[in-house]
């Protein structure tokens, strides 16, 4: 397993974390599915990880910190450093993985 490899399964556990924080269960499991696969020395889980970003409905529309109060939208307090960190922590996700796909 590369450095690369080693610092994008860091990356997935955090962005996974982050996910579960605002209640995510689907975007999370993605992310540890992939992070599970890598860690079994399985390129599927670059593949896999990469499927997740574009399109309708994919990692890219996700926005963290939404809940409704007594049917009427709110943010969370912190939205915006949740929100900026899931963005940091998906591009470097997403930029690890390309670069390691590009490398094989």
């Amino acid at each position: 397993m590369g450095p690369k490899t080693q610092l994008l399964i860091g990356v997935l556990d955090e962005l996974a974390t982050v996910l579960e924080s605002d209640g995510d269960s689907h975007w999370s499991g993605w992310m540890r599915k992939a992070r599970a696969r890598l860690l079994n020395s399985d390129y599927s889980g670059i593949e896999y990880l990469l499927s997740a970003y574009g399109g309708m409905g994919s990692l890219n529309d996700v926005v963290l910190g939404q809940t409704y109060k007594n049917g009427v939208f709110e943010w969370k307090p912190g939205h915006v450093e949740l929100n900026e960190k899931f963005t940091a922590l998906s591009s470097k996700a997403w930029e690890l993985a390309d670069a390691i796909k590009r490398s094989q």
